[in-house]
């Protein structure tokens, strides 16, 4: 199993191998973290985070990721990343440096295998591209899309849902796709 070591950025939104986010950080207060992140040569690791009252919890199973581009506005103290989706990982252990980055030795794991969607799993695949078309944006962050595979599916599902943080990550522990599928499909039934 590979392991490396790489800047870690918690959110609360989440991005899944082959997803597209645009991300937003202060140029002002995130100067030595945007550093750090543009210069790793490993990539950036997107963890969840999720505060329930007054208490912050940090999840083990991240993404590394890639810059695909960046831009700052003058007179804007924000800088808009767009971020793509490369493997799944899970951190061995967080170590914060002097200045203030968070660094994990993480370890990498499988990727889902691709699966073609059957035809009671072909909802997923219809309610995803009204989304897409509802949404322009979300539509126009995915270049390549893959409606008959449901690993992908279950994946941007999983990116878009306010489900709670700790149902995605009990979910993103299995090795396939499958279970994912049961509790998306499970919550398109229930609606109804």
């Amino acid at each position: 199993m590979t392991t490396f070591t790489m800047p870690l950025l918690f959110q609360k939104r989440h991005i899944l191998p082959t997803g597209r986010m645009e991300l937003y950080l202060s140029g002002i207060t995130h100067t030595t973290t945007l550093r750090a992140l543009l210069l790793s040569k490993s990539g950036i690791g997107i963890c969840m985070f999720s505060n329930k009252s007054s208490h912050k919890k940090l999840y083990h199973i991240g993404t590394r990721v890639t810059i695909e581009d960046f831009n700052h506005q003058p007179n804007n103290p924000l800088i808009s990343l767009n971020i793509y989706g490369q493997e799944p990982f899970k951190i061995a252990t967080i170590e914060q440096g002097s200045d203030d980055i968070i660094w994990g030795k993480c370890q990498q794991l499988p990727r889902w295998p691709q699966q073609e969607i059957t035809t009671e799993q072909q909802l997923l695949s219809t309610r995803l591209q009204v989304m897409f078309n509802k949404y322009p944006d979300l539509d126009k962050l995915h270049h390549q899309q893959e409606f008959d595979n449901l690993s992908w599916l279950c994946q941007r599902w999983l990116e878009i849902l306010p489900l709670p943080t700790q149902e995605k990550q009990t979910l993103l522990n299995h090795p396939d796709c499958l279970h994912a599928c049961d509790y998306l499909m499970s919550k398109i039934y229930t609606q109804h």
